[in-house]
């Protein structure tokens, strides 16, 4: 009976993983076409108020949810079952939501000040909606999950994104030439979504009658017992679980705040300086699609190292650590560099001019260390220390804040790019001494950095050369869309393979590391 349990649950987590995955991925992938259909002023509008509710989303997604099963799941092991527990944990994140929401409503014109743009009200307000709906997605998805069945939160988070992203693109389509109508689309397309994510939930608790396991009681709501122990694990533990999720979103709050104003200090008429701040925009994308990919290798290991953690085996969770981190670091800078070498040629594909390529460049370094910063995050919280990543971050984004004030009034948008990517190298570099002084992590040894500088410059100039050879074809068929995507998307296939091929000869990992990673071994397997 234990082993079923336990294959259910990996099962089930698996369900919650790939649907993780189609929510990411989707998330960075629906703004392509957004840009295209509104184009960089309206691109700016969507980037400058969906960051308001971005933050929400994800801990409603994965903090409140996680840790509201943790809380339920406690509940149920003591064996008294609080009756008011549910009622009570519902109401404290409707309160603190709905207070949210409701300062959306009421001060979004201040905040369109704030950010410089009075035009940005409306946006702004629409989104105070869809925190209404937060409580209900997060209540249900942390129930189902103590009770180990993953199905409801992962099927309700592909329906959401997936409706949201429809209603989205649907405004934006019906909004062409009125950027700031388009915007609405940021917080109507969040509403609907999470309307039908709940509906969702509400689905599958009615069809299970699973809420029969749980005594509601008549008499009126009571506090519980430990309500203050429980307030403080609600909303404090559940921003550390999702500082991973959280850190690419928080940096474009900085952003809404800061890139437009300080445009506009350097006396950049306000229409140029919403273009700058699109043209800007279009990194996000690909630093959240690439951070996400390079994330997914590493994160394998994290159900393993909990396990090890548990059983207090330390060489064993050296093993995963290391093997995490170096994974990281290895595919994050082959996605870095690689962004970097079909930028010229990528930027143009996906958003149909090459403005704004140098400042893309420079952002494509957050992949690397971004996700270095995202995956340590995720390992320390598998060993209890999430709350060290919470702070490295806050750190960083008062790097990020200092860093925009100082570089933008110098660089313009290459100096927020700048900002980005210095930020987080020093967060990414703090998370790895951290790691070093819990003894998790020993060195990778100078050998191996020098194959892997070796392996990214060769497949950075064997790219470039491809490209160009490629490109002569513009003395033919001119400056076209689809010429840019064929140079892009053969770069970008013909250096995964090429870089993929490197450090196997090098043989950068070794024989367990290597087969561990998915397919590879299959088509580049070590020799015995």
């Amino acid at each position: 009976m234990e082993n079923i349990k336990g294959q259910q649950w990996v099962k089930g987590a698996i369900y919650l993983s790939l649907a993780a995955l189609f929510v990411k991925g989707l998330s960075a992938l629906y703004k392509v076409p957004y840009q295209n259909l509104t184009g960089d002023i309206g691109y700016y509008v969507y980037q400058q108020v969906y960051p308001l509710y971005g933050v929400a989303f994800v801990l409603g997604t994965y903090g409140i949810p996680l840790v509201i099963s943790t809380i339920l799941t406690e509940d149920r092991l003591s064996g008294r079952r609080e009756p008011h527990l549910i009622p009570f944990l519902f109401l404290s994140v409707f309160l603190l939501n709905g207070f949210i929401g409701a300062l959306l409503l009421i001060f979004a014109e201040q905040i369109a000040f704030l950010m410089g743009d009075s035009q940005l009200t409306d946006p702004i307000r629409w989104l105070g909606l869809p925190y209404f709906i937060i409580p209900f997605l997060a209540i249900g998805r942390g129930f189902f999950q103590s009770e180990g069945n993953m199905v409801p939160t992962a099927i309700s988070q592909v329906v959401e994104q997936t409706i949201r992203v429809i209603v989205i693109l649907l405004i934006a389509a019906l909004s062409l030439g009125q950027p700031y109508l388009a915007g609405t689309s940021a917080g109507i397309g969040a509403f609907f979504g999470g309307v039908t994510g709940a509906l969702v939930i509400l689905f599958y608790w009615n069809r299970q009658h699973t809420y029969s396991s749980w005594r509601i009681g008549n008499s009126k709501l009571q506090l519980p017992e430990n309500w203050r122990q429980i307030l403080k694990k609600l909303f404090v533990a559940s921003f550390f679980v999702s500082v991973s999720a959280m850190a690419l979103i928080l940096f474009q709050l900085i952003d809404s705040f800061t890139v437009f104003r300080l445009l506009n200090l350097m006396n950049i008429e306000p229409i140029t300086a919403a273009s700058l701040k699109g043209i800007y925009d279009r990194g996000w994308p690909m630093v959240q699609m690439g951070a996400v990919v390079t994330t997914v290798f590493s994160y394998g290991v994290l159900p393993f190292l909990t396990k090890a953690h548990t059983e207090n085996n330390l060489p064993l969770m050296q093993q995963y650590v290391r093997q995490s981190v170096k994974i990281c670091i290895v595919f994050g800078g082959a996605a870095s560099v690689g962004l970097i070498v079909i930028m010229p040629n990528l930027n143009p594909m996906l958003f149909m001019d090459r403005q704004g390529t140098v400042p893309l460049q420079v952002l494509a370094a957050t992949v690397l260390f971004g996700a270095l910063f995202m995956t340590i995050a995720a390992l320390l919280h598998a060993v209890g220390k999430g709350s060290v990543a919470g702070k490295i971050l806050l750190c960083g984004l008062m790097m990020k804040l200092i860093g925009n004030s100082m570089a933008i009034p110098f660089l313009g948008i290459t100096g927020a790019s700048l900002s980005t990517a210095l930020s987080f190298m020093l967060m990414s570099f703090l998370m790895y001494l951290y790691l070093r002084k819990m003894k998790l992590m020993s060195r990778l040894g100078k050998n191996l950095w020098i194959k892997w500088i070796v392996s990214l410059l060769a497949m950075a100039i064997i790219v470039a050369i491809l490209q160009q050879g490629i490109l002569f074809l513009e003395v033919i068929v001119g400056e076209t869309r689809l010429l840019y995507s064929v140079a892009a998307i053969m770069g970008a296939l013909f250096g995964a393979i090429i870089f993929v091929w490197i450090i196997w000869r090098f043989r950068l990992f070794t024989k367990e590391e290597w087969e561990s990673l998915p397919k590879l071994s299959k088509y580049f397997p070590y020799e015995k």
